[in-house]
């Protein structure tokens, strides 16, 4: 909704963000290394390739922590590290970023990009040793950068992965697979190091899938939300809500949230509240 708020009122960022760029090129060396463009040898060199070459001509905005040369040697390493990460996860790509448009009705048509549909080669377990997948499922997967893992609770509730599943669930049977059983986020973590000779830099590493479902509840939760921002762009109502940010709803293992100063879902214990919220109880800000 931002984004498209920014584009009718002609507001252009000045800066193009370090990390966005970051993000287009990693994924831009795993779709060319799954779809076999890039080799396995030489998809490190040719993310330093394309992220010199999305730098150039570009005001970049600099991460705090990370200089362009910390970025190089993280992408690289995760890069060299994703030829094994993705033959051990046991998936056969189906769709390799698969372009979905659906209509939900009331005016509203979403578009979307998913990063990986494929089906599982052997069968895939959780960390109590249920079995989640069996071979022949079909799972969802979305790459991500990320500067600390993301909980379960992340992949659980977020919307990008239900509009994926329903539009997975519409195409399964043109795509020639099962409905989706599984769904999750494929995370390179990025640590926080200064220097590309840091020892951290060991930590820059793919994490393990949260593999999780979704009910049909979810989905059409998801769908009801939809509506409600199309709502709010076509009355030119851009102010922020829920699922806008950071994790959403809050997850106790990043400490960051959605909410400004008051978590339904989490503890009010040493919560204190400054600003325009000071003195008011927690009845009257609900």
């Amino acid at each position: 909704m931002r984004k498209l708020a920014y584009y009718r009122a002609r507001v252009k960022p000045l800066a193009t963000p370090l990390n966005l760029l970051f993000g287009v090129c990693l994924h831009w060396a795993v779709e060319g290394y799954l779809k076999g463009f890039l080799s396995e040898d030489e998809i490190a060199d040719r993310f330093i390739e394309k992220l010199t070459k999305e730098r150039n001509g570009k005001l970049v905005s600099m991460s705090k922590t990370k200089t362009f040369e910390v970025m190089e040697a993280i992408g690289a390493r995760l890069c060299s590290q994703f030829p094994a990460y993705f033959e051990n996860l046991g998936v056969k790509p189906v769709l390799i970023e698969g372009a979905f448009k659906m209509n939900l009705g009331d005016q509203v048509v979403m578009n979307l990009v998913i990063d990986l549909v494929g089906v599982l080669t052997r069968p895939v377990f959780g960390e109590d040793g249920t079995q989640l997948g069996d071979v022949g499922d079909t799972v969802i997967i979305d790459w991500k950068t990320a500067a600390m893992p993301e909980g379960a609770l992340f992949a659980r509730a977020g919307f990008q992965l239900t509009y994926y599943w329903l539009a997975v669930t519409l195409a399964c049977e043109k795509l020639g697979i099962k409905p989706p059983k599984l769904c999750g986020f494929a995370a390179g973590l990025k640590p926080n190091i200064r220097t590309e000779s840091s020892k951290s830099l060991q930590s820059a590493t793919w994490l393990p899938i949260h593999w999780v479902e979704r009910t049909e509840s979810d989905v059409l939760e998801a769908v009801d939300f939809a509506k409600v921002v199309a709502r709010r762009i076509r009355n030119a109502e851009y102010h922020r809500a829920p699922h806008m940010a950071w994790n959403s709803p809050c997850d106790s293992t990043t400490g960051r949230c959605d909410f400004n100063g008051v978590c339904l879902e989490g503890t009010l214990e040493d919560l204190v509240l400054t600003g325009p919220s000071a003195g008011l109880t927690l009845a009257e800000l609900v």
